[in-house]
């Protein structure tokens, strides 16, 4: 059970604000509390969490690579002191191949850097136009590295994330079955175009049913092609008789859920903090006239209603459309988490073993283990990197106190 504990909440008011809305009204009655959430992988009992080892040499690769990525040397700064990806790539494939480890590192470096311009205080946040090239340039690309024809020469011109993604994504080819080449082509388009849906949500006045919010994200997350990757990691094509069986379909969504859940509970405070730029500016304009204590207290009733806010949480949201307290809507998200990884679980005993056939057999069982790592690899990642929250935060029981200030 997740642990609220309230800290100095001092309604006040700034003269010359836009009237209270729906979002100024949910940040105020989250800011200043602190909640400590449980160990999250206890949650997943029978889903183990291993570790591809040497990550040191991974890394070596890595920085030798991003130099030759044409990204903001900001971006790739801040993504390769805080994200881990190689961790993250080590936790989801840990029992890749070597020599296949560093594109799939790359894969999630291009994944956070594309996301990150769309995504709440990227350059596009508030573009749609912009978000819609951006997806049409991105779409294009998959489309040119997958397709039937191949072409792996990014057009003259092209956005930094879109160049990079055509080397990686010919790698990726050269390692996969036609079979899941073209999944991954779908979902990949099902993943940008899912993202483009998303950044003209942030956009509406009002915030989102924490339902259809949960609903969007599950059909379009970008975590579906890191399942599909298992399949470049451990040089196997699953036959599509088998993905579409509904034993497989059931589980690859529930662990897309999962992860969604416990993503949503563990970037709680990096979300919430990045749903506070306008208070920053509002406490320049005071900081020169009112103590400590007094800005904190203006701070409270300051306007929220920027849209570079990332309020669409599904902790956020059911405080909102349920009126929860953050301790409640915690708890039920976690409760969720508890039921589709039981039913998931129980999802195991439909999966279409055959009789006769080992070597399929052991490629269902890798396949389904690499959706379940989708879930525990990334909260085993959220523990040991600080994209989140500090690793100070965390402590022995791996229980992570999540504070909601700014100040």
């Amino acid at each position: 059970m997740a642990i609220a504990i309230n800290r100095l909440y001092a309604p006040g008011s700034i003269t010359g604000l836009e009237p209270e809305d729906e979002r100024e009204k949910l940040v105020k009655r989250v800011l200043n509390q602190k909640i400590l959430v449980p160990d999250i992988l206890s949650l997943m009992p029978a889903w183990p969490s291993d570790v591809q080892p040497e990550l040191e040499k991974f890394n070596a690769e890595i920085d030798k690579w991003l130099p030759t990525v044409n990204v903001d040397e900001r971006k790739k700064t801040k993504h390769r002191a805080r994200g881990d990806y190689t961790l993250l790539t080590a936790v989801y494939y840990p029992h890749c191949k070597k020599d296949k480890m560093l594109v799939l590192i790359q894969f999630l470096y291009w994944i956070f850097f594309w996301d990150d311009e769309i995504d709440t205080g990227g350059e596009l946040t508030e573009d749609e136009e912009g978000t819609l090239q951006c997806c049409e340039e991105t779409n294009r690309c998959i489309d040119d590295c997958l397709g039937p024809n191949p072409n792996y020469t990014p057009p003259r011109g092209s956005r930094g994330t879109v160049e990079m993604f055509y080397p990686i994504l010919r790698d990726l080819r050269a390692g996969l079955g036609p079979v899941s080449t073209e999944r991954l082509r779908l979902e990949l388009h099902d993943y940008v175009n899912g993202v483009g849906r998303q950044q003209r949500v942030r956009q509406e006045d009002c915030l989102p049913n924490p339902w259809y919010h949960f609903q969007i994200r599950s059909a379009d997350v970008g975590v579906i092609p890191s399942i599909t990757q298992n399949e470049y990691a451990m040089e196997f094509e699953l036959p599509d008789y088998v993905r579409s069986h509904e034993a497989v379909e059931f589980i690859v969504q529930e662990c897309t859920k999962i992860t969604i859940l416990l993503n949503d509970v563990l970037s709680l405070q990096k979300e919430f903090v990045s749903a506070l730029p306008c208070l920053s500016r509002t406490l320049t304009r005071c900081m020169h006239s009112f103590s400590k204590h007094e800005m904190i207290s203006k701070l409270t009733g300051a306007s929220a209603t920027q849209r570079v806010s990332q309020l669409e949480n599904i902790v956020l949201l059911f405080m909102n459309t349920y009126n929860l307290s953050l301790h409640g809507a915690v708890d039920k998200v976690l409760d969720l988490i508890r039921e589709h990884y039981a039913i998931c679980v129980a999802a195991e005993e439909r999966l279409p073993w055959s009789k006769t056939d080992d070597k399929l057999n052991a490629d269902i069982r890798e396949y389904i283990r690499g959706c379940q790592r989708l879930a525990t690899g990334t909260a085993y990642w959220s523990y040991n990197c600080e994209r989140y929250f500090k690793k100070s935060q965390v402590n022995e029981k791996r229980e992570v106190l999540l504070d909601l200030s700014y100040v």
